[in-house]
């Protein structure tokens, strides 16, 4: 139980990191501009909820999506944290992530009458790092239980998000842009931190396998058993 609940905090701590609502609050209230505050706090709610369903409809089939392309767990973990770090890199040096929202469709976006579901809750919030992230840790999730644990801290997640964007515009009169990039950056820093665990615990993973292939204990026990040339 205690294992669980670990498990629990950590992904919560790195799912909030990785969906950053904090980042995307000058895009929400960009993308917003030609609504009033009401209509714009239903946006932000709908957006969340679409966010997170999208997300636990990944923490619930993503181990069997896996399994059906023949996925190891390493290799999301490698792959995953590759694409955390280009968006760690992105948040650090201060530029809109591309795996976010792209230039023409924040410009799109203020044009719709509703932009809930793309780009709000697809791909600002749950996007390909929070998917990602979702996939590594329902992977290992060794019962129907800790699969309900994950959902429960994605819910936590995007409340919080929905809490931030709900103020959005209190929050960007009380950190103005400065404590904006700063925010950004700190949280750039710390996913990639994060980035460069998930891809350490892949190769952890990985090493053994290869270490133990029966094809490379073959040719090991031949190299030993073949009498020196030298």
């Amino acid at each position: 139980m205690q294992h669980s609940l670990d498990q629990l905090a950590v992904f919560i701590v790195q799912l909030f990191v990785i969906v950053d609502p904090l980042a995307a609050v000058p895009i929400f209230l960009a993308i917003t501009s030609h609504h009033n505050k009401g209509e714009r706090r239903a946006i932000a709610r709908r957006g969340c909820l679409i966010g997170y369903f999208v997300i636990v409809l990944f923490i619930i089939a993503g181990p069997a999506l896996l399994d059906y392309f023949g996925i190891g767990r390493s290799a999301v973990l490698i792959s995953g944290g590759l694409l955390l770090f280009v968006i760690a890199l992105e948040l650090l040096y201060g530029n809109p992530t591309g795996t976010q929202t792209s230039s023409s469709e924040e410009r799109l976006a203020e044009k719709k009458e509703d932009v809930s579901v793309t780009p709000l809750a697809i791909p600002l919030l749950a996007g390909p790092g929070a998917i990602v992230t979702c996939l590594v840790f329902a992977s290992q999730a060794p019962d129907l239980f800790s699969i309900l644990l994950f959902a429960a801290g994605a819910f936590v997640v995007f409340f919080c998000a929905y809490l931030l964007l709900h103020w959005a515009d209190e929050l960007a009169r009380v950190l103005g842009v400065l404590g904006m990039k700063v925010a950004v950056r700190i949280i750039g820093l710390v996913l990639a931190f994060i980035a460069v665990q998930y891809v350490i615990n892949g190769i952890t993973e990985l090493w053994p396998a290869v270490r133990l292939h029966p094809a490379v204990g073959k040719t090991s026990a031949l190299v030993a058993s073949e009498p020196s040339r030298l």
